[in-house]
């Protein structure tokens, strides 16, 4: 919405309760327009935590392909209902963010590789995910069961 006005005092800008006036001096006139409130984003410090975790540990080509070849297996049960997954991080932030939802005293920033596998966490493996329910029970899923 652009709200014309006849009349205005030179160098006036600013807010009025829902409306923001200001210059634009590349159309060379006022402009007035609702103003918008931006809506909340959540933090996303956790991703950037699971993300720092797998580089920081170096994941194993292994895990990575185990990871897509569960894509290729959901893929195939899913992809008729309209539901498909693309790429392995998706799978890893799955598995990890169900991880961070079971133990939420867990600190990304000071695991470590031995620990997850000293703790027997479910993100130890494809397979284990699968079945602590972090991720959909595929045919075949059994198989995906080399270490992080």
């Amino acid at each position: 919405m652009k709200a014309q006005m006849k009349i205005m005092l030179p160098g006036f800008a600013g807010n009025m309760d829902d409306v923001v006036i200001y210059y634009n001096s590349h159309l060379n006139k006022y402009i007035a327009r609702r103003k918008v409130m931006p809506k909340f984003t959540p933090s996303n410090e956790i991703i950037k935590e699971i993300y720092a975790f797998a580089r920081r540990i170096e994941l194993s080509e292994a895990y990575k392909a185990d990871c897509r070849e569960y894509i290729k297996l959901y893929n195939r049960k899913n992809r008729r209902n309209g539901r498909a997954m693309s790429t392995w991080p998706n799978v890893y932030m799955k598995i990890m963010r169900a991880l961070k939802a079971q133990y939420p005293q867990l600190d990304f920033a000071t695991l470590t590789r031995e620990e997850v596998i000293g703790c027997d966490l479910p993100c130890k493996t494809v397979a284990a995910a699968v079945k602590a329910g972090y991720l959909e029970k595929v045919p075949g899923f059994e198989k995906l069961d080399r270490e992080i």
